[in-house]
């Protein structure tokens, strides 16, 4: 499996609106795309405007997909017009290890 993980800075006060976009723009569409496992949205503890997505796909030549998809091309771009603040990376990565615990402990 591999992660793409987008680290970003958001404007500042505009991290709920992020979120919102976020919830509304990119999960949907994402969640349609061959491969797609989960996505994942973590906000700074220490900075309220910083972030991190997580998406995680099948094969990397699914994650090549939705990068190539008109979908993604425009949400990025609106995004990054609107919400981020210039700080911005995105790398890819195999996934080596993943545990996952469900139910309450």
């Amino acid at each position: 499996m591999i992660a793409r993980v987008l680290r970003c800075k958001i404007k500042p006060g505009m991290w709920d609106d992020y979120e919102r976009y976020y919830n509304e723009k990119v999960v949907p569409p994402t969640q349609k795309m061959k491969g797609f496992q989960e996505r994942r949205l973590l906000r700074s503890l220490d900075n309220p405007d910083e972030g991190i997505s997580i998406s995680v796909w099948k094969t990397r030549e699914d994650l090549e997909n939705y990068v190539r998809s008109i979908e993604r091309q425009s949400i990025v771009l609106e995004a990054e017009e609107r919400f981020f603040a210039g700080e911005y990376s995105v790398r890819d990565f195999e996934i080596k290890i993943s545990t996952v615990h469900v139910g309450l402990f």
